[in-house]
């Protein structure tokens, strides 16, 4: 029999009931899936499970030690990601312009504004003092569209590469792109002149859908076909291409289209990763803002997981999001900074208004960068059992309209039904 002077049950133990009367149950923080039938529930909430049954859930978490403490686990881990000194991450803005007016664009009205090389020259030796020797440097190149300031980013990079090397540092770049001003000559120079590992390039739907999502300022230079010929220069000189697929749900169909067409179009590429993220609209009245438990969003959206995992361009734990979350959003770290265009710095791009200092003074408003660094968890997280998954969520939620929570919460037991039946269906083929 399970006693309490043993074991106790895990805070992040969630129940899902099965229209066939079986308990789904899994560990948010170990990652533990299985499934309870009536009896075997009832002996768990009274404690009169067997010694094996015993056994086995505490080798899965859902049963732990009565000493061991599950939130000192993860909070030692989130201020583990918060203090790493080792790892310096700046995301750099060389311009806010951009070619695109995706109406979703949380960067709706920003001043254009583009680096110069002097704003650059004064970033290039702030960053270079941080370093210390063995640190890695991670440059993540946004904007507004990063590649209408390609020689800024040249510039830059081309700075800081032997000063890294002179204090044996590791220095490496990724990038949030378009992708509609790559070519094979640019796909090269990301590859082997800025070290680029990783671009991600998001497609809103299949064809006019995405043209008309993105709304290029020159349709006739940019469109769909022309992002898939940047897609596959990216990849066949070696960067890792996430495609996002941001799902607004009334662009299911699209969707479909779309990724039909890319496991095929895309099907002799293992550097090619996809996911897809709801998204909310903070410009257009009539797009929806959340996805509500039960709604049609929510069986078109696991309808779209069902299609990437039937053609094996996602595994479908990944797509879930089932995975334990050890440290928190990259700008809660000490380490980590937004620099835009003017030489301003803030901690993340989705709160670009927040200013906490500039490249010449460094962190002039300490309160702000506190803000952001504090690993202290909100009330309303300390007692969530999706803690493990999140890890207190989106601090920019504060200064935006982002939700905090992740974005698949409001269906996550949705989810959760939806992958247990995908367990079911290989076991029995």
């Amino acid at each position: 029999m399970i006693t309490t002077q043993t074991y106790k049950k895990s805070r992040f133990n969630i129940f899902v009931a099965c229209d066939n009367g079986d308990i789904i149950i899994f560990n948010t923080l170990t990652g533990a899936l299985g499934k309870f039938d009536q009896s075997t529930l009832k002996r768990y909430n009274e404690n009169q499970l067997s010694e094996s049954e015993i056994n086995l859930l505490v080798q899965k978490g859902i049963l732990i030690p009565e000493d061991f403490d599950e939130m000192q686990k993860i909070n030692d881990d989130r201020l583990f990601g918060i203090n790493n000194e080792k790892t310096k991450h700046y995301r750099i803005w060389p311009t806010s312009s951009c070619n695109a007016r995706c109406y979703y664009c949380f960067e709706k009205g920003i001043k254009t504004t583009t680096m110069t090389h002097e704003i650059a020259d004064t970033l290039i030796k702030s960053i270079y003092n941080t370093l210390n020797e063995n640190d890695t440097l991670k440059l993540e190149w946004f904007g507004g569209e990063p590649l209408l300031n390609i020689e800024v980013i040249d510039y830059i990079y081309t700075k800081l590469q032997p000063l890294c090397h002179e204090r044996k540092c590791n220095i490496y770049s990724t990038i949030i792109t378009n992708g509609s001003l790559i070519n094979e000559k640019l796909a090269y120079k990301m590859r082997y002149a800025w070290d680029i590992k990783l671009a991600q390039i998001t497609l809103d739907g299949y064809g006019e859908a995405y043209n008309n999502a993105k709304n290029y300022y020159k349709p006739t230079l940019y469109d769909f076909n022309g992002i898939i010929k940047s897609i596959k220069f990216l990849a066949n000189h070696g960067i890792h291409v996430t495609v996002r697929m941001n799902y607004d749900t009334h662009n299911y169909d699209s969707l479909v289209e779309l990724i039909d067409f890319l496991h095929l179009e895309f099907k002799d590429f293992s550097n090619i990763s996809y996911y897809i993220y709801p998204v909310w609209s903070s410009i257009e009245a009539d797009r929806e803002d959340s996805f509500c438990s039960n709604t049609k969003a929510d069986i078109n959206l696991l309808a779209l997981f069902d299609l990437l995992v039937k053609y094996g361009m996602c595994s479908a734990k990944k797509i879930a999001g089932l995975t334990y979350k050890r440290s928190a959003c990259q700008a809660w770290s000490k380490n980590s900074y937004t620099v835009l265009p003017s030489g301003e710095i803030t901690k993340c791009a989705e709160a670009y208004n927040q200013i906490i200092g500039d490249v010449w003074k460094g962190v002039t408003d300490s309160v702000a960068y506190d803000f952001w660094t504090d690993d202290t968890l909100e009330a309303q997280c300390e007692n969530c059992v999706y803690l493990p998954l999140c890890q207190g969520g989106c601090k920019s939620s504060h200064f935006n309209r982002m939700p905090q929570c992740f974005a698949l919460k409001p269906i996550f037991e949705d989810i959760l039904k939806w992958y247990v039946h995908h367990l079911d269906c290989q076991q029995s083929a």
